[in-house]
């Protein structure tokens, strides 16, 4: 019989987006072949795929957490969605360590998915405070963790590199869409176009995902007022805020913010645009689910390579991509994509790839089975 897992995260619906969307469904999709139980914070919603005990009130309550987590069987494999300030303000639970350490003891199997790892230096002494105890809990988590699949290349590079003694414990796992494609019929885009008041021949650029400094939604602003300059009858729309953008008379008609969506809606407005823009001020990589959600509606996008970028998204050639300190590049490579509707069809259809073989639930859950119970990976192979 499979292991039990029991999947740790104080983020679950009700409480929708990012990380509990993703705590959701992978728990949906590993109980395909395991029994899982989600332990998490109170408030947490039923599920008929897996069982939910909401009962952690506070994080650094480790006779609590203790307590719980003997309801399990012993060979149970705890499975950890880290992000640091899940589980402390600031990020920091001087607890944790030592509640992993005495796990591990115990001989308990951990595996952590970490979707950040620690904060920047800061001197500003409360924060740094915050950050150094960032990389002690980071520390203590590779001793104890049996293996820690990381939802970013450029970070699994980092510490394969940082700590070669460890590095057999990274590997990648990137964070798939939360958005499932809909189905639509052949004429949808020119459907979704008149039922808002949009030109049929227009072309739609958007952008998705919440709005803040790292995701420079200025450059996208920027590029389509460039492009409607150069005579490109393009419309921007943008899911996930509605920014005032105090535009004259003559652009506001062709602009259009949609705000916060359904899952349904958001992947009928993707299904309906031309180009998704998504100029990260640290560049793109594989953590980014509204990157993810362009893919697999087989969508062209134009993004930016950073310093958060791995080596194999910096030269994926189904993105449209320009560093992330280049606004100017950026702006131009918005333009001529918009104008060149057959490489816009390329990277569509290299992306849907992309994300088919790399990236799609599937392929994430395969990758993180053998994580989780590796002498029955052994057996089966």
């Amino acid at each position: 019989m499979a292991r039990r897992i029991v999947l740790v995260s104080d983020l679950l619906p009700p409480k929708r987006g990012g990380l509990a969307d993703h705590t959701h469904r992978l728990a949906t999709e590993l109980s395909a072949t395991h029994p899982v139980t989600v332990l998490t914070s109170p408030g947490a919603g039923p599920s008929d795929k897996y069982q939910v005990r909401s009962s952690i009130g506070d994080w650094k309550d480790l006779d609590w957490i203790m307590a719980e987590l003997s309801e399990y069987p012993n060979d149970s494999v705890l499975l950890w969605q880290y992000v640091p300030h899940m589980y402390g303000r600031g990020g920091a639970n001087r607890n944790l360590p030592r509640l992993w350490r005495d796990l591990k003891k115990a001989g308990n199997r951990q595996v952590f998915i970490a979707h950040e790892i620690m904060a920047d230096l800061d001197w500003r002494p409360s924060r740094l405070w915050y950050a150094l105890q960032h990389r002690r809990q980071w520390q203590a988590l590779v001793d104890a963790a049996d293996a820690i699949p990381i939802s970013t290349g450029r970070w699994v590079e980092e510490w394969s590199q940082r700590l070669p003694a460890m590095a057999s414990k990274f590997s990648l796992l990137p964070s798939p869409t939360s958005i499932e494609p809909i189905a639509v019929g052949p004429n949808h885009a020119r459907e979704w176009r008149v039922a808002r008041g949009i030109a049929p021949e227009a072309k739609i650029l958007v952008y998705f995902g919440t709005i803040g400094p790292n995701k420079q939604l200025y450059w996208v602003i920027n590029a389509w007022r460039a492009a409607r300059a150069a005579g490109i009858p393009v419309v921007l729309t943008v899911i996930g805020g509605a920014p005032d953008l105090g535009l004259p008379p003559a652009l506001r008609e062709f602009y259009r913010p949609l705000g916060y969506l359904p899952a349904a809606e958001v992947s009928a407005a993707l299904h309906a645009s031309d180009l998704l823009a998504l100029p990260f001020s640290d560049g793109v990589s594989e953590r980014r689910t509204t990157l993810m959600a362009g893919l697999s509606h087989g969508l062209a996008v134009a993004t930016t390579i950073g310093h958060g970028t791995g080596k194999e998204l910096a030269q994926a050639n189904f993105l449209g991509r320009c560093h992330a300190n280049d606004e100017k590049t950026f702006v131009e490579m918005i333009s001529a994509l918009l104008r060149d509707d057959h490489q816009r069809r390329a990277l569509a259809e290299g992306g849907r790839k992309a994300n088919a073989e790399l990236y799609s639930w599937p392929v994430v859950i395969r990758r993180l089975l053998p994580l989780l119970d590796p002498s029955a990976h052994r057996a089966a192979a």
